[in-house]
């Protein structure tokens, strides 16, 4: 003759067979659904540079004002040789698929004012429509006279560039065309040299 399972008997299996179907559907505190990988590295709007060599003009990395934009510093390697320096004229180029001015952004530096005279800036981007990574540069004392770059009053200009893209590129060189230092008489200072020499990149 057949036993019966008791009342407590048949509560204890239904609660086995319940936690056993429960862990192999994955279910309980454990989680089992698919674990998303961690998120990968975000690309930044990256610059480097060296420091110039004395009589030379070149870009720096000033400081990064936003995410997708750097300050770039205009700066002469100092001492200088010359003592008459009385202006610069110079263009700035890039690739417009990659970087932008920053309409304003312009501001003079400490090495032309630092006798205490007017100083004229002027900096726009190039209106050709077939050249339009150009940012055309003049800064130049209002009144007759020169100055000298020493420590501490080496920086020409500076103007902001924007990363138009977060897709990585680079790194590139924006590049001097059209360049020269002018003494007071408007006579281009030949011991003045420029160079390209800061890197950009998104990575």
């Amino acid at each position: 003759m057949r036993r019966l399972l008791s009342g407590p008997a048949i509560l204890a299996c239904s609660a086995l067979l319940a936690c056993g179907a429960l862990l192999a559907c994955g279910g309980g505190d454990g989680g089992g659904g698919p674990i998303a990988p961690p998120p990968g590295p975000v690309a930044a709007f990256q610059c480097s540079d060296s420091p110039p060599a004395v009589d030379h003009v070149a870009l720096r990395c000033g400081a990064q004002v936003a995410p997708d934009v750097w300050r770039i510093d205009v700066v002469i390697g100092v001492p200088t040789s010359v003592t008459d320096i009385n202006g610069f004229d110079f263009d700035v180029v890039f690739d417009p698929r990659l970087l932008a001015f920053v309409p304003g952004s312009e501001q003079a530096g400490n090495l032309l004012g630092q006798d205490g005279g007017t100083v004229w800036l002027l900096a726009a981007t190039a209106t050709e429509p077939d050249d339009p990574g150009r940012l055309v540069v003049g800064i130049h004392l209002s009144e007759t006279g020169g100055v000298s770059g020493t420590p501490g009053y080496e920086q020409i200009m500076s103007f902001q560039i924007k990363a138009l893209t977060a897709t990585p590129f680079g790194p590139v060189v924006p590049g001097f065309d059209n360049k020269g230092a002018s003494d007071p008489s408007g006579q281009t200072i030949p011991g003045i040299i420029f160079s390209d020499q800061l890197l950009l990149s998104v990575q």
